[in-house]
C-alpha cells in the first residue's frame, strides 16, 4: 500500500501541469535544472515540486502568506510565512521575512540567516546556499561540507547530487562524505536519484554519439555506454532501454529481459502488465515478452487498481486486465488516465469531474480544474477558488482559497 501510494502521488505530480504552489515565489525552470526531491520510500519516486522553496525570490510586502490548516480545515499554524514546504515528518521548511529555515508541527522555528537559502527533507541533513555556492548542513545549521558547489539536490534518500566547480557531478552521502566521482574514472552521472542497492546510469560520448550504461556506487561499470535512453521502472530493479530507436527493458546487470523490438514502451508503474508499441500501435506484455492484450490501441498507460486507460482514434475508454471494455471509448483526454480510490477525472464541455470504474458519473463535471483524489481528497478550482472535496462530492476543505497543497503529514499549507 505505501508503495502504491508513492506511485499515486507521482503519476499525479508526473502528469500535472504547473501546480498551484508554483505561483508564489519559485522559479520552476531552476527548479527543473537543478534537480528533484524523491519522496519517502525505497523506491524513490520522484517529485519534481517539492523542492521549489529552495528557489524561492524575494516577494512584495502585499503578496501572499503561507500557513496551515489540518484536514478539516482548522488552522493549525497562521499565515506569516513567504514561503513553505509541505511537512517532511516533523519539519516544514520555511522562509519568513526572507530568511531561511524550517519549524516543527508546533510551530516552534530554526532559522538560518547565516546562510542564503536552505532545505531540508525527512532527514538531518540539508541542503544550504551560501555566497552564490551550495553545501550541506546538519540540523543545527553545522557545515557538512565546504561551500564549493555549483548545485547540490536530492540524490535518493539518503544521498546527495553535487556539481563541483569543475562541472563533476558527485555524489554526497548524508554525512557530507563524497561516495562517487571522488577520485578517477570520472563519470558523467545520468541519473536522477539512486538507492543504495541499484545501479546508476552515466553517460559517455563515444562516435559522436551520447550512449548512457550502468556503474556501481563503488565504481564498477556494469554496463558500457551502449543505449541511447536508459529510464528505471520503479522498485522493480529494471530499466527501459532504446537504442537505434528500438525499445526493450534490462536488469541491474545489463541482461535484456525484453528484446530491443519495440517502437515504445511505457512505464508499468506498479503492474506486471507492459504497455508497448508495435506495428503503429499499442498492446500489453508481461516480464516473459509474452503479448497479454492485442496491439489494437493508438496509445496505452499502465494498469492501475485493476484497470488501463486506452486511445482508440480521438477518444478514451477503460479495459481490465483480460482486454474487457470497463469503460466505453468516447471520453474525452485529461491529464490524468488512471484511478485512484476507484474514482477517474473526466472532462465535459471544458469541465471536470469524477466517474468510478463502470463510467458512470459520482461526481458532476462542475470544476475548472481538478486533480486525483488522493488519501481520500480530491483537489478542485471553481471560480478561481481552490478546496477539497471528499468522493461524495462533498467539500471538505472549503472552495475559498486562492492556493492549496497536498496533504502532507494530515497537515495543509494553503494561501488566501
Amino acid at each position: 500500500m505505501k508503495y502504491q501510494l508513492a506511485s499515486i502521488l507521482a503519476l499525479i505530480i508526473y502528469c500535472m501541469p504547473i501546480y498551484s504552489q508554483n505561483k508564489i515565489g519559485g522559479d520552476i525552470g531552476t527548479a527543473l535544472f537543478l534537480g528533484r526531491v524523491p519522496e519517502k520510500t525505497k523506491i524513490n519516486t520522484l517529485s519534481d515540486n517539492l523542492i521549489t522553496i529552495l528557489y524561492y525570490k524575494v516577494q512584495p510586502e502585499n503578496s501572499l502568506k503561507v500557513g496551515y490548516i489540518n484536514r478539516k480545515g482548522k488552522i493549525h499554524i497562521p499565515q506569516m510565512y513567504n514561503m513553505g514546504s509541505d511537512f517532511y515528518g516533523d519539519k516544514a521548511n520555511i522562509v519568513k521575512d526572507s530568511i531561511f529555515g524550517f519549524m516543527n508541527k508546533k510551530g516552534e522555528e530554526t532559522l538560518f540567516p547565516q546562510y542564503d537559502k536552505t532545505f531540508f527533507y525527512y532527514q538531518d541533513t540539508g541542503i544550504a546556499k551560501k555566497n552564490g555556492k551550495y553545501g550541506l548542513i546538519d540540523i543545527k545549521g553545522k557545515p557538512l561540507t565546504d561551500f564549493t558547489y555549483n548545485m547540490i539536490n536530492f540524490f535518493g534518500f539518503h544521498f546527495f547530487r553535487g556539481q563541483t566547480k569543475n562541472k563533476v557531478t558527485q555524489i554526497l552521502d548524508n554525512k557530507g562524505n563524497v561516495v562517487f566521482n571522488k577520485e578517477a574514472p570520472i563519470f558523467d552521472i545520468e541519473s536522477h536519484h539512486f538507492n543504495s542497492d541499484s545501479s546508476i546510469v552515466y553517460e559517455e560520448t563515444i562516435k559522436n554519439r551520447k550512449l548512457k550504461g550502468l556503474v556501481s556506487l563503488g565504481g564498477k561499470v556494469i554496463l558500457k555506454p551502449s543505449y541511447e535512453e536508459i529510464n528505471e521502472i520503479g522498485d522493480k530493479g529494471l530499466f527501459i532501454v532504446m537504442k537505434d530507436k528500438k525499445w526493450g527493458i534490462i536488469n541491474t546487470s545489463g541482461d535484456e529481459i525484453i528484446p530491443m523490438i519495440y517502437e515504445k514502451i511505457g512505464n508499468p508503474h506498479t503492474s506486471d502488465l507492459i504497455p508497448v508499441k508495435k506495428v503503429s500501435k499499442w498492446g500489453y506484455i508481461n516480464l516473459k515478452n509474452e503479448q497479454k492484450i492485442p496491439y489494437l490501441y493508438d496509445q496505452a498507460y499502465a494498469f492501475l487498481e485493476g484497470v488501463a486507460f486506452v486511445k482508440q482514434g480521438e477518444y478514451y475508454g477503460c479495459i481490465d486486465k483480460k482486454n474487457r471494455i470497463k469503460i466505453k471509448i468516447d471520453l474525452e483526454k485529461t491529464n490524468f488516465p488512471f484511478f485512484t480510490s476507484d474514482l477517474a477525472v473526466f472532462k465535459k464541455e471544458n469541465k471536470y469531474g469524477f466517474i468510478n470504474k463502470k463510467g458512470a458519473i459520482k461526481i458532476p463535471a462542475i470544476y475548472d480544474l481538478v486533480y486525483p483524489f488522493f488519501k481520500g481528497k480530491a483537489y478542485v478550482e471553481l471560480n478561481g477558488k481552490a478546496g477539497y472535496i471528499n468522493k461524495r462530492g462533498k467539500e471538505v476543505i472549503p472552495i475559498k482559497y486562492k492556493q492549496l497543497w497536498f496533504e502532507s503529514e494530515e497537515i495543509i499549507r494553503f494561501a488566501e
